[in-house]
């Protein structure tokens, strides 16, 4: 063989045994990481639960001011239900799904 020929092989096969000495050293990184993950001590608990504004009690005084203004502006409107907002994810949830069934392909017709 010819000398270049060798000398392309050594360098295939120093760049080869680097590679997997190197691809070693990380997967021994990993291992020993994960060990210290699942080690008892570095469990960290859950955060606790931010307090919110503590719920205030409203006058009826003020309800029944406010639902005569509404009146007064709007007509006769029935107000159907009053209610906290914070949990309520339903209504983006209602928009989002007409929203995908609005842009998703229709198929016409059938091959059969």
């Amino acid at each position: 063989m010819s000398a270049a020929l060798l000398k392309v092989l050594w360098i295939y096969g120093l760049a080869a045994a680097v590679s997997m000495l190197i691809a070693g050293v990380i997967k021994g990184m990993v291992k020993l990481l994960n060990l210290a993950d699942r080690s008892p001590a570095s469990a960290v608990a859950p955060p606790a639960a931010l307090p919110g504004p503590a719920p205030q009690s409203v006058p009826p005084e003020h309800v029944a001011a406010i639902a005569a203004a509404v009146h007064v502006a709007l007509g006769a409107h029935r107000i159907v239900q009053i209610d906290d907002t914070r949990g309520g994810t339903s209504w983006r949830a209602e928009g989002r799904i007409a929203q995908h069934r609005k842009l998703a392909p229709q198929m016409r017709g059938s091959r059969r």
